[in-house]
């Protein structure tokens, strides 16, 4: 199955399920990038039905699905300790046939009833994949991606690193209105209620192309303006009054490392061979929570004025050429920040037909406070002067 394929396969799930596209379009995004997804809202608000869908939706997946409650202990996901081991030599050895270390696809429900000790047990498992035990030494996982569900996803700080490892959230939207419900009863009339005819995939091609989505060039002008677009978004986050109380969007390595999983994944879903400037735009706001999440409104709100800042809607493929350059750029010095100091060499800023060598930094420095024009050109320029700062001047 190609990507576009794979993609189209999994728009039937739309068909199904009313308000939720953008909820599928996460869902594709967590099989590519192998991350877990989270469904959360009210009772009745669409849940447990979605996400059964997700599962059955992958054939020839190993499937492990538990409901986790108080009373749910990590030997309960991952498997019972064997007796005899432990009674006659001493040592906490597990029976992990059928259980969550050895699966595909994992469905959690009410994942949040659980104790919050379980959900940061299950941390390694979840973005490592490895289960920690004091007998043995570290057993893999073979869990590709999880989806959980839950009421509501606590806030506090104990809660911080358990939702930093949950790349994906989703709130159902409350069918209110006269329109969602003629959609709602159209969908009904049409089913009868049943799924639609599964499966739509399969898990040995979701693997394949996840595999494809990890290696998928991301050039080096895309790559400047996406860390210039997730620093600046996480500043503001931490600026907000309420976002910055949340700790959601804490910036970290892991919400960084997303930012960029996504921006593939969204080149590979269209079946390009290297990610580019549309895919930052047209993907980054799928890494925030989406539907009717409090949180997510409010930071999809930063986001896109950030985006506004370096990409706006109506850039020319001339201006984009300036961003392709200063990427350019920004590699080369990187090249000079791990190898410079051995040997000499120069700066070579190429823009669009005009090569220019630069033997001094000062010279480039210079050279860079010309740079003008485009709307985010000061932004990346900024990254680019504070990398260069720390290069000798007579590298």
């Amino acid at each position: 199955m190609s990507d576009i394929s794979f993609s189209d396969a999994l728009e039937t799930l739309k068909e199904h399920l009313i308000g939720y596209d953008e909820g599928v379009e996460q869902f594709k995004l967590a099989l590519l990038t192998g991350q877990h997804m989270l469904l959360v809202g009210k009772p009745g608000r669409g849940k447990s039905y979605p996400a059964r869908l997700f599962m059955g939706c992958v054939q020839n997946a190993r499937i492990f699905r538990t409901q986790i409650t108080a009373y749910t202990m990590p030997d309960h996901l991952v498997g019972a300790p064997i007796p005899h081991t432990y009674l006659e030599e001493g040592k906490q050895v597990y029976n992990t046939d059928h259980g969550i270390l050895n699966c595909d696809l994992a469905m959690l429900e009410e994942f949040s009833d659980g104790p919050v000790a379980l959900a940061r047990s299950l941390n390694t498992i979840l973005y490592e994949r490895v289960f920690e035990v004091k007998d043995q030494a570290p057993l893999p996982s073979d869990l590709h991606t999880a989806i959980l569900t839950a009421n509501q996803a606590p806030h506090g700080e104990e809660w911080k690193a358990v939702w930093s490892r949950i790349a994906f959230r989703y709130t159902p939207p409350e069918v209110t209105s006269s329109w969602g419900r003629f959609q709602t009863a159209q969908v009904y009339l049409h089913t009868h209620g049943h799924a639609p005819q599964l499966p739509l995939v399969d898990m040995e091609q979701v693997r394949e192309l996840a595999n494809q989505c990890a290696h998928l060039e991301v050039p080096p002008g895309v790559l400047l303006v996406e860390s210039w677009i997730s620093g600046e978004f996480h500043k503001r986050c931490q600026e907000d009054v309420h976002l910055g109380r949340s700790g959601l969007f804490s910036s970290d390595l892991r919400r960084d490392n997303l930012f960029l999983d996504v921006i593939r994944a969204g080149a590979t879903l269209e079946g390009r061979p290297r990610a580019d400037y549309s895919h930052v735009r047209r993907y980054l706001p799928y890494a925030l929570p989406l539907g009717d999440d409090a949180d997510g409104i409010s930071a999809h709100s930063i986001l896109e004025e950030v985006l506004d800042k370096v990409l706006p809607r109506n850039m020319r493929r001339e201006d984009l050429l300036t961003y392709d350059a200063l990427g350019d750029l920004a590699q080369q010095i990187l090249e000079y920040q791990r190898h410079g100091r051995h040997r000499p060499g120069e700066f070579r800023l190429r823009f669009p037909g005009m090569p220019t060598i630069f033997s001094a930094r000062r010279e480039l420095l210079g050279h860079l406070g010309h740079v003008r024009g485009v709307a985010g050109t000061d932004h990346l320029v900024d990254i680019l002067r504070q990398a260069l700062s720390r290069i000798s001047e007579d590298y």
